[in-house]
């Protein structure tokens, strides 16, 4: 059971902020089984989870957090080849997850939510007011958003951008949310924000093209990104691992202005598809699995964001665990 905030607070004031982390995580970290149900945690335990970023200092910068993140996050529905998650987006943001991967097609000028060719049967503002519902209860957090053009365009009368500025300004179902909680940064910057700017927010990490920036660019010189998700069959699980792991010992290494997203998730038809790549198969260790070990003992400073599919409550926990306090 999670001790109260103001022990959390001594504990972190005595151990340490890592340390601490583990020991108010540590009735929560079970051996993962992908296949098999999670405990129920106790009401305060998943209270910590929703509002994790509560303990953090304002002063922190986000690339100096340690950040749980899915891949392809509205691939909870789909084929074999096409799901991601389990978990639907207001579940994951309980979880304790802040990066979202949210890939929109840009049809008949609205955003229906894709993977690849398939349609998730989500649209953005199904996001937009899941993210906004959430941070109306939880006011202490901050979401972080990555925007991609997904699948090809068809039957638009305008562009990406005006699109994504009428869901902004004018759609009667997201505006209320997008306009007085998108962090707008100041144009021409390649900055990340520190917590206390953005608590209550959304960060678009903006991988599309545009004539102004609204938010942080996915390619640009503030992120450091490994995402080298080919895994073409299943004996190529440990060379995936070996590239997730050297970005942890980069991230470590690296500025600390610098923020650093680094997939565990990957796959490649026909011979190995998310959830094998994740947990694995034929005796072979998933990615996640590997993860999971890699970061139990909790040495390192930071994680940067961690980018996964099918994750469980475990791992995401690990993930927490690095962070300050």
């Amino acid at each position: 059971m999670l001790t109260s905030p103001v022990a959390q607070r001594a504990l972190a004031h005595h151990t340490g902020p890592a340390l601490a982390a583990v020991l108010m995580v540590g009735s929560l970290l079970a051996a993962a089984a992908p296949a098999a149900a999670e405990p129920v945690p106790a009401p305060e335990e998943s209270v910590a989870r929703a509002e994790w970023m509560s303990a953090v200092p304002d002063s922190a910068n986000l690339a100096a957090l340690s950040i749980p993140g899915t891949h392809d996050t509205g691939a909870w529905r789909g084929t074999v080849w096409s799901r991601t998650q389990d978990l639907d987006l207001a579940e994951q943001l309980d979880s304790g997850v802040r990066f979202l991967d949210v890939r929109t097609r840009h049809y008949r000028d609205a955003f229906p939510i894709h993977h690849g060719v398939e349609y998730l049967h989500l649209n953005f503002t199904d996001v937009v007011t899941d993210i906004g519902a959430f941070l109306d209860a939880r006011p202490t957090e901050t979401v972080l958003m990555r925007m991609k053009k997904e699948h090809t365009e068809a039957e638009n009368t305008r562009t990406y951008e005006e699109t994504l500025d009428h869901y902004i300004h004018e759609n009667p179902d997201t505006r209320d949310v997008l306009s007085t909680r998108l962090w707008v940064p100041e144009q021409g910057t390649e900055r990340v924000p520190d917590l206390g700017e953005v608590r209550g927010r959304i960060i678009i990490v903006q991988d599309f093209s545009a004539s102004r920036d609204y938010g942080v660019h996915w390619n640009g010189p503030a992120l450091d990104i490994q995402d080298d998700y080919r895994v073409p069959t299943l004996f190529d699980i440990p060379a995936k691992w070996e590239k997730a792991r050297d970005h942890f010992d980069a991230t470590e290494a690296g500025p600390g202005d610098v923020l650093h997203v680094n997939h565990l998730s990957g796959s490649g038809a026909p011979w190995a598809n998310p959830r094998e790549v994740a947990w694995g198969a034929l005796g072979i260790r998933g990615v996640n699995h590997r993860a999971t070990d890699h970061l139990r003992p909790v040495v390192a400073s930071r994680t940067g964001v961690v980018v996964m599919d099918f994750p469980s409550q475990e791992l995401t926990d690990l993930v927490l665990a690095h962070n300050p306090g």
